[in-house]
């Protein structure tokens, strides 16, 4: 009860001035989000009025900062500012356009959205949701996971359904980008259940909405088609980067300049896929890993935060960095 009470009481602006002065480490909050979506039943997300509430806190207490501000704000840190705020997006929902855009716009808070751009193209979900989904919407009592007969699975709620899911991501996002290819055909085949005959409405941004979208928009980069960058090898780890950048600039006029490795955390990429974002002219690559980004971050492994809190007390913790 106390601490509920102590993160409520931390939203309200003086104590949290009083907080950040004392206890926030130096440096930015790079916030990461994934979906606002409007049903949180088969794809998780953050609810549109819990968007709406942590960006006018941000906006009331803190100081959003463009992301053309990130290097300097992180090399001239101060405790007794608001502090700075960046607002990040991965994948490229179709929600961003339509659910969190007019809000980041009415309060003229400018974010990175990373875009994949083969699923945009295509107009397919991205392979973790097509498991989200496929996990969710099987009729199958019981599963075997195809690579461990041994692991055997009853999706018959939710918390069991979410759980089969962890772990088949799991598992696919540490093989070989080829193996994971034919795992998820076996996978699909074994649930009974096909992404490609999903019938959901369009998941992903379009082209056009991503144009209409820009004035509080900078668009990042994300590869093209959602692998694990450091289970490829260096030439089609350069592919995804190259088309992805190529595509952005192609479609918008604009060559992006920011980039987000998929799942990213420490394993997901190496000094290889640094490297080619330098030569493709990525001036900051940005990971999953927690933590304030601050003067002695690497610009290409920039950390950020999750943002999944279950009230504004827990946003503003994670806000200060603890």
């Amino acid at each position: 009860m106390l601490k509920s009470i102590a993160k409520v009481a931390l939203t309200v602006d003086p104590i949290w001035r009083a907080s950040c002065a004392t206890w926030r480490p130096l440096g930015v909050s790079v916030l990461m989000y994934h979906r606002i979506p409007p049903d949180t039943e088969v794809f998780p997300g953050t609810a549109v009025d819990q968007f709406r509430q942590q960006m006018r806190w941000l906006r009331d207490c803190c100081d959003p900062i463009h992301p053309d501000q990130l290097q300097e704000a992180a090399a001239h840190p101060t405790r007794w500012k608001r502090p700075p705020v960046l607002v990040t997006f991965d994948d490229g929902y179709r929600d961003y356009h339509d659910l969190a855009y007019p809000i980041l716009a009415e309060l003229k808070i400018t974010s990175i959205v990373f875009l994949a751009t083969g699923a945009i193209d295509r107009q397919e979900m991205i392979w973790t949701d097509d498991v989200n989904w496929v996990v969710h919407k099987t009729s199958r009592p019981e599963v075997r996971l195809p690579w461990d007969a041994t692991q055997v699975h009853r999706p018959t709620h939710r918390d069991a359904r979410t759980a089969l899911g962890l772990a088949c991501k799991s598992f696919l996002k540490g093989i070989p980008n080829q193996q994971r290819l034919d795992w998820l055909e076996q996978l699909y085949a074994e649930l009974g259940v096909h992404p490609a005959h999903s019938g959901l409405e369009r998941q992903m941004l379009s082209w056009d909405e991503v144009r209409a979208a820009s004035e509080y928009t900078c668009w990042g980069g994300h590869t093209h088609n959602h692998p694990i960058l450091s289970q490829l090898d260096a030439g089609p780890m350069e592919d995804e980067i190259r088309i992805c950048r190529e595509r952005i600039l192609a479609e918008t006029g604009r060559a992006p300049r920011y980039f987000a490795y998929p799942n990213g955390r420490v394993q997901d990429f190496n000094a290889t896929t640094q490297a080619l974002l330098a030569r493709h002219g990525f001036e900051l690559g940005f990971s999953t890993i927690e933590g304030l980004h601050n003067r002695q971050g690497d610009r290409y492994a920039i950390r950020r935060q999750h943002t999944g809190a279950a009230n504004l007390g827990e946003f503003a913790m994670r806000v200060l960095g603890r």
